[in-house]
């Protein structure tokens, strides 16, 4: 077994700590077993005995301190250390150059949108109102959804988006939540950006819920076209959605059909809601 010799003169050192401890146990206990001897002259040997135990366990102390201090060094002056083999590779491969560019482009400009659009209460559905119209900034509404018919519960489920020309009557669902009672709803139906149907009236049920505003189609049949349906409360728009009518062009822009005695949003009264559905 090979020890190197940093390790001997460690195990060096603790033989001669266990030889002072040793010493120093059995001096102490011949001194002690004199003492109470009556013959004096084993009394004076036992004690003479304990007492060079105690030297000895002196001396082991000197010795392991001076071991522990010059042992190495003296020890590798006589015995110097061998270098030790380590594997390395012949050929290290270095990469040679990786070109990076000196400059980077970055845009001082940020391109940000002027003006954000927001629908504004039409003029033609002044001529509706029938009571004083005012901001409204408490009431939420979902976005729109729109299909041709209403579940067996009055809610427009599905959610379409393309209809063919020869559609009779669409249903523009959404939920709401926070209405105030006696305020003025109005729902408008833009094709091409212009009026095509208005219904508006007062708000009588519940305060949160499913409701839809609904276009009665002209002769049963509606211009093809790309249709925008407006929801305000009051002057203050609330929620918008989009559709699509496919078939040949349109015939032309239809008169604004105002409804004020038909009700604006048949919504039904079902118990207020936290958020918008």
């Amino acid at each position: 077994m090979n020890i190197d010799i940093a390790t001997t003169v460690k195990v060096i050192i603790v033989f001669l700590g266990l030889g002072l401890l040793a010493s120093i146990i059995f001096g102490y206990r011949s001194i002690r077993l004199g003492l109470h001897l009556e013959f004096f002259r084993k009394r004076r040997d036992l004690i003479a005995h304990g007492w060079k135990l105690f030297f000895l366990a002196i001396g082991l102390g000197i010795v392991a301190l001076i071991i522990s201090r010059f042992g190495e060094p003296v020890a590798y002056r006589y015995f110097p250390p061998s270098p030790t083999v380590t594997n390395t590779p012949t050929i290290t491969l270095t990469p040679t150059i990786t070109q990076t560019p000196k400059d980077t482009l970055t845009p001082t400009i940020t391109e940000t949108l002027q003006y954000t659009y927001t629908p504004e209460f039409p003029q033609e559905a002044q001529q509706t109102v029938q009571t004083p119209v005012g901001p409204d900034a408490n009431s939420e509404f979902s976005p729109l959804q729109f299909a041709t018919k209403l579940s067996k519960d009055g809610i427009v489920t599905d959610n379409e988006t393309t209809f063919p020309s020869s559609v009779q009557h669409l249903y523009g669902g959404f939920s709401y939540q926070q209405m105030a009672l006696g305020v003025q709803w109005t729902g408008v139906w833009l094709l091409a950006g212009k009026p095509v149907y208005i219904e508006s009236k007062v708000w009588k049920v519940s305060s949160g819920g499913y409701g839809y505003t609904d276009y009665p189609c002209p002769q049963n049949q509606c211009s093809p076209g790309d249709y925008e349906v407006q929801i305000f409360v009051g002057s203050t728009w609330k929620t918008s959605g989009r559709f699509t009518i496919t078939g040949g062009a349109a015939s032309g822009t239809e008169t604004p059909t105002p409804s004020p005695t038909s009700p604006l949003l048949k919504a039904t009264a079902t118990p207020s809601p936290t958020t918008a559905q």
